[in-house]
């Protein structure tokens, strides 16, 4: 039996093998990011119990994206529901990851369901200068750099915003090049573009409008732009990267350091 992950649209991969600035290099193995595991097939199931020892799961959804698509766990690993934005940040940008096609069919005009979509740019930073969702990203951090048992798999709906803003975290800390920090953010795209290509013709079908085919074929990229807004953001309200994770996360140079020592080879 292959030890592969079969199921393409899981978005699924392991971070191992990314280089740091100073030639280390992250064990492979032990961090994982995909998209939601409500269609966890048997042979993918498999895959994360034998070859990665799966020993916690992270989903960042909302309660209304987890209801009736309950993640399929691996045997023996722990869950942790850890939604990254709060009920107000959900209402400001439309709610991430929900159904833009629903949301096409039930949109009473063109106004209404471009103002639905949300603009990235604006969604990005809200998740490392909003408290609540800081707070949620260093509970996450922490069950990460405490793991010792296994691995960890973290993700969102898509595998794609809140994932990638909380993996490119996570690489940042552990010295990770920043070009290979962003090519792991923009490789979603594999995945992704075709549902962007998906989602905005049926938009441009249902409404007629090129400037919602635009708006909803951008929204499921993941484009350097969204990374960067995030880094921005961040390095705007805190003065640095190394103070975000001080005074934001809350992170110290010694957790730092043992997070380093047993990730990187």
């Amino acid at each position: 039996m292959s030890d592969t992950i079969k199921n393409k649209k899981l978005n699924f991969r392991d971070l191992g093998g990314l280089e740091t600035e100073d030639g280390k290099k992250v064990r492979k193995g032990l961090l994982l990011r995909s998209a939601k595991l409500n269609k966890l097939s048997p042979h993918d199931k498999s895959v994360l119990e034998s070859k990665y020892r799966v020993a916690a799961v992270i989903d960042f959804r909302s309660d209304d994206e987890r209801a009736g698509r309950a993640d399929i766990l691996p045997a023996g690993a722990k869950y942790y529901h850890i939604p990254i934005f709060s009920e107000t940040t959900l209402a400001v940008t439309g709610g991430m990851g929900s159904d833009v096609f629903e949301a096409v069919k039930k949109a009473e005009s063109k106004d209404e369901l471009y103002n639905y979509i949300p603009e990235l740019t604006d969604v990005y930073p809200i998740t490392v200068t909003d408290d609540y969702s800081v707070a949620r990203l260093s509970e996450t951090l922490r069950i990460i750099m405490s793991n010792r048992e296994g691995a960890v798999l973290f993700h969102c709906t898509a595998g794609k915003d809140r994932t990638g803003v909380t993996s490119a975290i996570l690489l940042k800390l552990l010295g990770v090049k920043d070009e290979q920090i962003m090519q792991d953010y923009t490789a979603t795209n594999a995945v992704s573009k075709k549902n962007a290509r998906k989602y905005s013709l049926l938009a441009g079908i249902f409404l007629a409008s090129k400037k919602i085919a635009r708006k909803t074929y951008e929204v499921f990229l993941a484009d350097e732009k969204y990374l960067n807004s995030a880094f921005d953001a961040l390095t705007e309200k805190y003065g640095s990267f190394e103070n975000f994770v001080k005074d934001g996360l809350k992170i110290t140079d010694e957790e730092i350091a043992d997070f380093k020592n047993y990730m990187l080879e």
